[in-house]
Protein backbone atom coordinates (compact mmCIF):
# COMPACT_ATOMS: atom_id res chain seq x y z
CA UNK A 1 0.00 0.00 0.00
CA UNK A 2 2.75 2.41 0.98
CA UNK A 3 4.58 1.57 -2.23
CA UNK A 4 1.46 2.26 -4.31
CA UNK A 5 0.94 5.65 -2.70
CA UNK A 6 4.60 6.50 -3.31
CA UNK A 7 4.33 5.68 -7.01
CA UNK A 8 1.15 7.76 -7.39
CA UNK A 9 2.86 10.73 -5.72
CA UNK A 10 5.88 10.48 -8.01
CA UNK A 11 3.63 10.43 -11.09
CA UNK A 12 1.70 13.53 -9.95
CA UNK A 13 4.97 15.37 -9.23
CA UNK A 14 6.35 14.52 -12.70
CA UNK A 15 3.20 15.86 -14.35
CA UNK A 16 3.40 19.12 -12.42
CA UNK A 17 7.09 19.59 -13.26
CA UNK A 18 6.42 18.96 -16.99
CA UNK A 19 3.68 21.61 -17.05
CA UNK A 20 6.01 24.21 -15.53
CA UNK A 21 8.77 23.50 -18.12
CA UNK A 22 6.57 24.01 -21.20
CA UNK A 23 4.81 27.16 -20.08
CA UNK A 24 6.36 30.31 -21.82
CA UNK A 25 5.74 33.78 -20.35
CA UNK A 26 4.54 36.57 -22.65
CA UNK A 27 7.47 39.02 -23.25
CA UNK A 28 7.03 42.61 -22.10
CA UNK A 29 7.63 45.10 -24.97
CA UNK A 30 10.53 47.45 -24.41
CA UNK A 31 9.21 50.09 -26.87
CA UNK A 32 5.94 50.84 -28.63
CA UNK A 33 5.30 49.13 -32.02
CA UNK A 34 6.46 50.99 -35.15
CA UNK A 35 3.88 53.24 -36.78
CA UNK A 36 2.41 52.14 -40.07
CA UNK A 37 4.12 53.75 -43.08
CA UNK A 38 2.42 56.86 -44.50
CA UNK A 39 1.63 57.48 -48.18
CA UNK A 40 4.69 58.62 -50.20
CA UNK A 41 4.69 62.41 -50.85
CA UNK A 42 4.22 63.72 -54.39
CA UNK A 43 7.24 66.02 -53.96
CA UNK A 44 10.74 64.71 -53.17
CA UNK A 45 11.81 64.86 -49.55
CA UNK A 46 13.46 68.18 -48.78
CA UNK A 47 16.54 66.27 -47.61
CA UNK A 48 17.01 64.33 -50.87
CA UNK A 49 19.37 65.51 -53.61
CA UNK A 50 17.52 67.19 -56.48
CA UNK A 51 20.38 68.91 -58.34
CA UNK A 52 24.01 68.08 -59.11
CA UNK A 53 26.44 70.87 -60.02
CA UNK A 54 29.83 70.57 -61.74
CA UNK A 55 32.24 73.35 -62.58
CA UNK A 56 35.85 74.51 -62.53
CA UNK A 57 35.67 74.73 -58.73
CA UNK A 58 34.53 71.14 -58.22
CA UNK A 59 31.16 69.48 -57.77
CA UNK A 60 28.26 69.94 -55.38
CA UNK A 61 24.87 68.39 -54.67
CA UNK A 62 21.84 70.34 -53.51
CA UNK A 63 18.61 69.40 -51.83
CA UNK A 64 15.39 71.31 -52.26
CA UNK A 65 16.03 72.95 -48.89
CA UNK A 66 19.51 73.97 -50.07
CA UNK A 67 18.02 75.63 -53.14
CA UNK A 68 15.38 77.47 -51.13
CA UNK A 69 18.10 78.82 -48.84
CA UNK A 70 19.87 80.51 -51.78
CA UNK A 71 18.90 84.01 -53.03
CA UNK A 72 15.60 83.61 -54.86
CA UNK A 73 14.56 85.07 -58.21
CA UNK A 74 10.88 85.64 -58.96
CA UNK A 75 9.24 86.72 -62.20
CA UNK A 76 7.10 85.81 -65.19
CA UNK A 77 7.93 83.22 -67.84
CA UNK A 78 6.09 81.73 -70.80
CA UNK A 79 6.90 80.06 -74.10
CA UNK A 80 6.10 80.03 -77.80
CA UNK A 81 6.18 76.52 -79.25
CA UNK A 82 7.69 75.65 -82.61
CA UNK A 83 4.15 75.46 -84.01
CA UNK A 84 3.36 78.98 -82.77
CA UNK A 85 1.27 78.04 -79.73
CA UNK A 86 1.64 80.50 -76.85
CA UNK A 87 1.80 79.41 -73.21
CA UNK A 88 1.10 82.70 -71.47
CA UNK A 89 3.49 83.91 -68.77
CA UNK A 90 3.03 82.54 -65.27
CA UNK A 91 4.77 83.52 -62.06
CA UNK A 92 7.79 81.38 -61.14
CA UNK A 93 10.25 81.31 -58.27
CA UNK A 94 13.68 79.71 -58.21
CA UNK A 95 17.43 80.33 -58.25
CA UNK A 96 19.26 82.13 -61.07
CA UNK A 97 21.65 79.87 -62.98
CA UNK A 98 24.37 82.48 -62.54
CA UNK A 99 23.94 82.16 -58.76
CA UNK A 100 24.26 78.36 -58.95
CA UNK A 101 27.40 78.63 -61.07
CA UNK A 102 29.08 80.62 -58.29
CA UNK A 103 28.88 77.55 -56.06
CA UNK A 104 31.23 75.59 -58.34
CA UNK A 105 33.74 78.13 -59.54
CA UNK A 106 31.70 80.66 -61.49
CA UNK A 107 31.11 81.28 -65.19
CA UNK A 108 33.54 82.98 -67.59
CA UNK A 109 32.92 84.32 -71.13
CA UNK A 110 34.40 81.26 -72.85
CA UNK A 111 32.09 78.88 -71.03
CA UNK A 112 28.49 77.76 -71.20
CA UNK A 113 26.16 75.80 -68.98
CA UNK A 114 24.91 72.37 -69.96
CA UNK A 115 21.57 71.56 -68.34
CA UNK A 116 20.48 67.91 -68.28
CA UNK A 117 17.03 66.52 -67.51
CA UNK A 118 16.34 63.19 -65.86
CA UNK A 119 15.24 61.72 -69.23
CA UNK A 120 18.64 62.59 -70.76
CA UNK A 121 17.50 65.63 -72.74
CA UNK A 122 20.20 68.33 -72.61
CA UNK A 123 20.37 72.01 -73.53
CA UNK A 124 23.35 74.36 -73.45
CA UNK A 125 22.91 78.00 -72.43
CA UNK A 126 25.67 80.45 -73.32
CA UNK A 127 27.47 82.99 -71.18
CA UNK A 128 25.75 85.87 -73.02
CA UNK A 129 22.33 84.32 -72.50
CA UNK A 130 22.94 83.89 -68.77
CA UNK A 131 24.60 87.24 -68.10
CA UNK A 132 22.90 89.45 -70.69
CA UNK A 133 19.59 87.71 -71.41
CA UNK A 134 20.44 87.23 -75.08
CA UNK A 135 17.18 85.54 -76.16
CA UNK A 136 14.60 86.17 -78.86
CA UNK A 137 11.39 87.32 -77.18
CA UNK A 138 7.81 87.36 -78.44
CA UNK A 139 4.65 89.28 -77.58
CA UNK A 140 2.49 86.95 -75.42
CA UNK A 141 -0.68 88.17 -77.15
CA UNK A 142 0.29 88.10 -80.83
CA UNK A 143 3.37 85.85 -80.94
CA UNK A 144 5.24 88.53 -82.91
CA UNK A 145 8.93 89.04 -82.15
CA UNK A 146 9.44 92.03 -79.86
CA UNK A 147 12.33 93.81 -78.18
CA UNK A 148 11.82 94.40 -74.47
CA UNK A 149 13.78 96.62 -72.10
CA UNK A 150 13.34 94.46 -69.00
CA UNK A 151 16.27 92.18 -68.14
CA UNK A 152 15.85 88.46 -68.79
CA UNK A 153 17.01 86.02 -66.10
CA UNK A 154 17.75 82.32 -66.62
CA UNK A 155 16.37 80.50 -63.60
CA UNK A 156 16.06 76.99 -62.21
CA UNK A 157 12.50 77.22 -60.89
CA UNK A 158 11.01 75.16 -58.07
CA UNK A 159 7.66 76.96 -57.73
CA UNK A 160 4.94 78.16 -60.09
CA UNK A 161 2.09 80.28 -58.83
CA UNK A 162 3.33 79.86 -55.26
CA UNK A 163 3.14 76.06 -55.39
CA UNK A 164 5.79 73.35 -55.98
CA UNK A 165 6.14 72.20 -59.56
CA UNK A 166 4.30 68.92 -60.20
CA UNK A 167 7.02 66.27 -60.22
CA UNK A 168 5.26 63.95 -62.65
CA UNK A 169 4.93 66.53 -65.44
CA UNK A 170 7.56 69.23 -64.83
CA UNK A 171 9.48 69.09 -61.61
CA UNK A 172 10.79 69.28 -59.12
CA UNK A 173 13.02 71.69 -61.11
CA UNK A 174 12.52 73.40 -64.46
CA UNK A 175 14.50 75.85 -66.59
CA UNK A 176 12.66 79.13 -67.27
CA UNK A 177 13.57 82.52 -68.73
CA UNK A 178 11.80 85.19 -66.74
CA UNK A 179 11.27 88.94 -66.51
CA UNK A 180 9.80 91.10 -63.77
CA UNK A 181 6.74 91.78 -65.94
CA UNK A 182 4.46 89.41 -67.83
CA UNK A 183 5.39 91.01 -71.14
CA UNK A 184 7.30 88.29 -73.03
CA UNK A 185 7.64 84.64 -73.94
CA UNK A 186 10.68 82.83 -75.38
CA UNK A 187 11.09 79.84 -77.67
CA UNK A 188 9.77 76.65 -76.16
CA UNK A 189 13.03 74.72 -76.28
CA UNK A 190 14.36 76.90 -73.46
CA UNK A 191 11.74 75.53 -71.03
CA UNK A 192 13.49 72.29 -70.04
CA UNK A 193 11.62 70.13 -67.50
CA UNK A 194 12.97 67.78 -64.83
CA UNK A 195 16.39 69.42 -64.60
CA UNK A 196 18.69 67.42 -62.31
CA UNK A 197 22.23 68.26 -63.50
CA UNK A 198 24.10 71.45 -64.34
CA UNK A 199 27.65 71.39 -65.71
CA UNK A 200 29.81 74.40 -66.59
CA UNK A 201 31.91 73.58 -69.63
CA UNK A 202 34.08 75.21 -72.23
CA UNK A 203 31.81 76.43 -75.00
CA UNK A 204 32.80 76.96 -78.60
CA UNK A 205 31.78 80.31 -80.02
CA UNK A 206 28.10 80.93 -80.52
CA UNK A 207 26.77 80.59 -84.04
CA UNK A 208 23.68 81.07 -86.14
CA UNK A 209 22.67 79.32 -89.34
CA UNK A 210 20.93 81.70 -91.77
CA UNK A 211 18.31 79.85 -93.84
CA UNK A 212 16.93 81.56 -96.94
CA UNK A 213 14.01 80.70 -99.18
CA UNK A 214 10.43 81.97 -99.38
CA UNK A 215 11.10 83.31 -95.90
CA UNK A 216 14.31 83.63 -93.90
CA UNK A 217 15.36 82.41 -90.48
CA UNK A 218 18.52 82.89 -88.44
CA UNK A 219 18.51 79.53 -86.69
CA UNK A 220 20.50 79.85 -83.46
CA UNK A 221 22.55 77.09 -81.90
CA UNK A 222 19.94 76.36 -79.25
CA UNK A 223 17.15 75.92 -81.79
CA UNK A 224 19.33 73.68 -83.94
CA UNK A 225 20.37 71.62 -80.91
CA UNK A 226 16.75 71.18 -79.87
CA UNK A 227 15.77 70.18 -83.41
CA UNK A 228 18.64 67.67 -83.51
CA UNK A 229 17.54 65.91 -80.32
CA UNK A 230 16.72 62.21 -80.93
CA UNK A 231 13.19 62.78 -79.64
CA UNK A 232 12.66 65.53 -82.22
CA UNK A 233 14.23 65.34 -85.71
CA UNK A 234 17.76 64.23 -84.90
CA UNK A 235 19.49 61.62 -87.08
CA UNK A 236 22.95 60.10 -87.11
CA UNK A 237 25.33 58.75 -89.74
CA UNK A 238 28.39 56.59 -89.17
CA UNK A 239 31.24 57.13 -91.61
CA UNK A 240 33.91 54.70 -92.80
CA UNK A 241 36.09 55.54 -89.80
CA UNK A 242 33.31 54.57 -87.36
CA UNK A 243 32.75 58.23 -86.47
CA UNK A 244 29.14 58.98 -85.55
CA UNK A 245 27.84 62.29 -86.90
CA UNK A 246 24.69 63.79 -85.36
CA UNK A 247 22.46 66.48 -86.81
CA UNK A 248 19.33 67.34 -88.77
CA UNK A 249 18.36 66.12 -92.25
CA UNK A 250 18.86 68.87 -94.81
CA UNK A 251 15.32 68.49 -96.16
CA UNK A 252 13.86 69.39 -92.75
CA UNK A 253 15.88 72.60 -92.65
CA UNK A 254 14.62 73.38 -96.17
CA UNK A 255 11.08 72.84 -94.90
CA UNK A 256 11.50 75.67 -92.40
CA UNK A 257 11.87 78.28 -95.15
CA UNK A 258 10.38 76.85 -98.36
CA UNK A 259 7.04 78.53 -97.59
CA UNK A 260 5.31 80.31 -94.71
CA UNK A 261 4.79 77.06 -92.74
CA UNK A 262 7.89 76.64 -90.56
CA UNK A 263 7.15 73.67 -88.31
CA UNK A 264 4.36 71.12 -88.58
CA UNK A 265 3.59 67.88 -90.38
CA UNK A 266 3.12 69.91 -93.58
CA UNK A 267 6.13 72.18 -93.15
CA UNK A 268 8.04 70.56 -96.00
CA UNK A 269 6.53 71.59 -99.34
CA UNK A 270 6.65 68.42 -101.48
CA UNK A 271 4.95 70.10 -104.44
CA UNK A 272 7.58 72.82 -104.54
CA UNK A 273 10.36 70.25 -104.28
CA UNK A 274 8.88 68.32 -107.22
CA UNK A 275 8.89 71.49 -109.31
CA UNK A 276 12.61 71.67 -108.61
CA UNK A 277 15.00 74.19 -107.08
CA UNK A 278 18.69 74.15 -106.17
CA UNK A 279 19.85 74.30 -102.56
CA UNK A 280 23.10 76.18 -101.92
CA UNK A 281 25.14 75.10 -98.90
CA UNK A 282 27.79 77.78 -98.37
CA UNK A 283 30.99 77.57 -96.29
CA UNK A 284 32.76 80.41 -94.52
CA UNK A 285 35.44 80.60 -97.23
CA UNK A 286 32.83 80.89 -99.99
CA UNK A 287 32.99 77.24 -101.09
CA UNK A 288 29.53 76.17 -102.18
CA UNK A 289 27.80 72.83 -102.71
CA UNK A 290 24.63 72.82 -104.83
CA UNK A 291 22.09 70.01 -104.43
CA UNK A 292 18.83 69.75 -106.33
CA UNK A 293 15.59 69.53 -104.34
CA UNK A 294 14.75 66.15 -105.89
CA UNK A 295 17.91 64.74 -104.39
CA UNK A 296 17.29 65.91 -100.83
CA UNK A 297 13.50 65.39 -100.80
CA UNK A 298 12.65 63.60 -97.51
CA UNK A 299 16.12 62.08 -97.61
CA UNK A 300 17.43 61.27 -94.12
CA UNK A 301 20.79 60.23 -95.56
CA UNK A 302 21.93 63.84 -96.09
CA UNK A 303 22.51 65.54 -92.75
CA UNK A 304 23.70 68.88 -91.49
CA UNK A 305 25.78 67.68 -88.53
CA UNK A 306 26.83 69.66 -85.47
CA UNK A 307 28.37 66.82 -83.42
CA UNK A 308 30.80 64.01 -84.14
CA UNK A 309 31.09 61.24 -81.57
CA UNK A 310 29.05 63.42 -79.24
CA UNK A 311 31.41 66.40 -79.39
CA UNK A 312 31.29 69.77 -81.23
CA UNK A 313 33.08 69.78 -84.57
CA UNK A 314 36.73 70.80 -84.70
CA UNK A 315 38.01 74.00 -86.31
CA UNK A 316 38.11 72.65 -89.86
CA UNK A 317 34.36 71.86 -89.77
CA UNK A 318 32.89 74.03 -87.00
CA UNK A 319 30.06 74.78 -86.54
CA UNK A 320 28.30 72.55 -89.10
CA UNK A 321 29.19 70.02 -91.75
CA UNK A 322 27.17 68.40 -94.53
CA UNK A 323 27.51 64.61 -94.26
CA UNK A 324 25.72 61.40 -95.18
CA UNK A 325 25.76 58.22 -97.20
CA UNK A 326 24.10 59.86 -100.22
CA UNK A 327 26.88 62.41 -100.71
CA UNK A 328 30.17 62.34 -102.57
CA UNK A 329 33.30 63.15 -100.50
CA UNK A 330 33.72 66.56 -102.19
CA UNK A 331 30.15 67.44 -101.23
CA UNK A 332 30.73 67.02 -97.51
CA UNK A 333 31.42 70.68 -96.94
CA UNK A 334 32.33 71.91 -93.45
CA UNK A 335 32.23 75.30 -91.75
CA UNK A 336 28.74 75.93 -93.14
CA UNK A 337 27.47 79.45 -92.52
CA UNK A 338 24.33 79.63 -94.64
CA UNK A 339 21.86 77.49 -96.58
CA UNK A 340 19.75 79.01 -99.34
CA UNK A 341 16.86 77.61 -101.34
CA UNK A 342 17.09 79.26 -104.76
CA UNK A 343 13.36 79.38 -105.42
CA UNK A 344 12.00 80.71 -108.71
CA UNK A 345 9.94 83.36 -106.92
CA UNK A 346 10.86 84.56 -103.46
CA UNK A 347 8.07 85.54 -101.10
CA UNK A 348 7.29 89.23 -101.01
CA UNK A 349 7.38 89.01 -97.22
CA UNK A 350 11.04 88.05 -97.12
CA UNK A 351 12.65 90.57 -94.75
CA UNK A 352 16.24 89.92 -95.79
CA UNK A 353 16.43 89.03 -99.48
CA UNK A 354 20.20 89.33 -99.34
CA UNK A 355 20.46 85.98 -97.51
CA UNK A 356 19.91 84.26 -100.84
CA UNK A 357 23.28 83.68 -102.48
CA UNK A 358 22.67 85.73 -105.60
CA UNK A 359 25.69 86.71 -107.62
CA UNK A 360 26.98 90.22 -107.15
CA UNK A 361 26.77 92.29 -110.33
CA UNK A 362 30.03 92.70 -112.16
CA UNK A 363 31.75 96.00 -111.52
CA UNK A 364 31.72 98.31 -114.50
CA UNK A 365 34.86 98.45 -116.67
CA UNK A 366 37.96 97.68 -114.64
CA UNK A 367 36.32 98.64 -111.35
CA UNK A 368 37.38 96.48 -108.41
CA UNK A 369 34.75 97.64 -105.89
CA UNK A 370 31.35 99.32 -105.87
CA UNK A 371 29.65 100.90 -102.86
CA UNK A 372 25.88 101.32 -103.13
CA UNK A 373 22.75 101.62 -101.02
CA UNK A 374 22.17 104.16 -98.26
CA UNK A 375 24.97 106.52 -99.32
CA UNK A 376 24.95 110.04 -100.73
CA UNK A 377 27.84 109.30 -103.10
CA UNK A 378 27.85 105.78 -104.58
CA UNK A 379 31.37 104.64 -105.42
CA UNK A 380 32.91 102.69 -108.32
CA UNK A 381 36.59 102.26 -107.52
CA UNK A 382 39.46 100.78 -109.52
CA UNK A 383 42.30 98.88 -107.89
CA UNK A 384 44.65 101.80 -108.61
CA UNK A 385 42.30 104.20 -106.83
CA UNK A 386 42.11 101.88 -103.86
CA UNK A 387 45.88 101.50 -103.65
CA UNK A 388 46.13 105.26 -103.42
CA UNK A 389 44.33 104.98 -100.05
CA UNK A 390 46.30 102.02 -98.72
CA UNK A 391 47.58 101.51 -95.19
CA UNK A 392 49.53 98.67 -93.55
CA UNK A 393 48.44 96.97 -90.34
CA UNK A 394 49.01 93.85 -88.25
CA UNK A 395 45.83 92.08 -87.18
CA UNK A 396 44.85 88.87 -85.40
CA UNK A 397 43.14 86.39 -87.73
CA UNK A 398 40.69 84.14 -85.82
CA UNK A 399 42.34 81.00 -87.22
CA UNK A 400 45.81 82.01 -88.45
CA UNK A 401 46.93 84.32 -85.64
CA UNK A 402 48.78 87.58 -86.25
CA UNK A 403 49.17 88.54 -89.91
CA UNK A 404 50.41 91.61 -91.82
CA UNK A 405 47.93 93.24 -94.21
CA UNK A 406 47.90 96.10 -96.68
CA UNK A 407 44.61 97.56 -97.86
CA UNK A 408 41.98 100.28 -97.49
CA UNK A 409 40.21 100.95 -94.23
CA UNK A 410 36.46 100.39 -94.42
CA UNK A 411 35.90 103.57 -92.39
CA UNK A 412 37.70 105.60 -95.09
CA UNK A 413 35.59 104.03 -97.84
CA UNK A 414 32.37 104.71 -95.94
CA UNK A 415 33.37 108.31 -95.27
CA UNK A 416 34.10 108.79 -98.96
CA UNK A 417 30.68 107.38 -99.87
CA UNK A 418 28.99 109.56 -97.22
CA UNK A 419 26.83 106.98 -95.49
CA UNK A 420 23.34 108.15 -94.59
CA UNK A 421 22.51 108.56 -90.89
CA UNK A 422 19.69 106.02 -91.17
CA UNK A 423 22.06 103.18 -92.20
CA UNK A 424 22.58 100.30 -89.77
CA UNK A 425 24.36 97.49 -91.61
CA UNK A 426 26.72 96.56 -94.43
CA UNK A 427 26.46 93.65 -96.84
CA UNK A 428 29.78 92.51 -98.29
CA UNK A 429 29.36 90.56 -101.53
CA UNK A 430 32.02 88.34 -103.09
CA UNK A 431 32.44 87.65 -106.78
CA UNK A 432 30.95 84.13 -106.44
CA UNK A 433 27.76 85.40 -104.77
CA UNK A 434 28.79 84.80 -101.17
CA UNK A 435 27.48 87.52 -98.84
CA UNK A 436 28.05 88.40 -95.22
CA UNK A 437 26.28 91.01 -93.13
CA UNK A 438 27.88 93.13 -90.41
CA UNK A 439 26.45 96.00 -88.39
CA UNK A 440 27.63 99.47 -89.30
CA UNK A 441 28.26 100.21 -85.64
CA UNK A 442 30.69 97.29 -85.35
CA UNK A 443 32.61 98.48 -88.40
CA UNK A 444 32.73 102.07 -87.14
CA UNK A 445 34.21 100.82 -83.86
CA UNK A 446 36.81 98.71 -85.66
CA UNK A 447 39.69 101.04 -86.58
CA UNK A 448 41.59 98.32 -88.46
CA UNK A 449 38.73 96.75 -90.42
CA UNK A 450 39.78 96.96 -94.05
CA UNK A 451 39.75 95.43 -97.50
CA UNK A 452 43.18 93.90 -98.00
CA UNK A 453 44.94 93.50 -101.34
CA UNK A 454 45.45 89.84 -102.21
CA UNK A 455 46.71 88.92 -105.70
CA UNK A 456 44.47 91.42 -107.46
CA UNK A 457 41.48 90.77 -105.20
CA UNK A 458 40.07 92.35 -102.05
CA UNK A 459 39.70 90.31 -98.86
CA UNK A 460 37.88 91.58 -95.79
CA UNK A 461 40.06 91.87 -92.69
CA UNK A 462 37.78 92.15 -89.64
CA UNK A 463 39.82 92.09 -86.40
CA UNK A 464 37.87 90.94 -83.36
CA UNK A 465 35.12 89.34 -85.44
CA UNK A 466 34.37 85.71 -86.24
CA UNK A 467 35.93 84.15 -89.31
CA UNK A 468 32.69 84.19 -91.31
CA UNK A 469 32.99 88.00 -91.52
CA UNK A 470 36.41 87.73 -93.21
CA UNK A 471 34.93 87.46 -96.70
CA UNK A 472 37.20 86.83 -99.69
CA UNK A 473 37.25 88.52 -103.11
CA UNK A 474 34.86 91.31 -102.09
CA UNK A 475 33.50 93.25 -105.09
CA UNK A 476 30.59 95.13 -103.60
CA UNK A 477 29.54 96.84 -100.37
CA UNK A 478 25.85 97.56 -99.95
CA UNK A 479 24.90 99.94 -97.15
CA UNK A 480 21.45 99.40 -95.60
Amino acid sequence: MKLTRLLIGLIVLAVLLSACATATPTPVPTQPPAAAPTTAPTQPAASSVVLKLEGPGGSKTLTLDDLKALPASEGWAGIKSSTGKITVPERYKGVAVDELCKLVGGLSPNMGVNLVAKDGYAMTVSYDQITQGDFITYDPGTGDEVKIQDPLTVVIAYERGGKPLPEDSEGPLKLVVMTAKNNQVVDGHWAVKWINQIAIKSLAQEWKLPLGGAITEDMDRGTFQSCAAPACHGKTWTDGKAQVWSGVPLWLLAGRVDDEVKHSDGAYNDKLADQGYPVHIVAVDGYKVVLESARIKRNNNILVAYLVNGNPLDDKDFPLRLVGSDLQPNEMVGRIIKINLMLAAQSASTPKPTTAATAAPAAAGNAALTITGAVDKPQTLTMDALKGMSVKITAEHPKKGKQDYEGVRLSALLDQAQVKSSATELILSSSDGFTTEVTLADVRQCADCLLAFNAGKLDAVMPGMQSNFWARDVVKIEVK
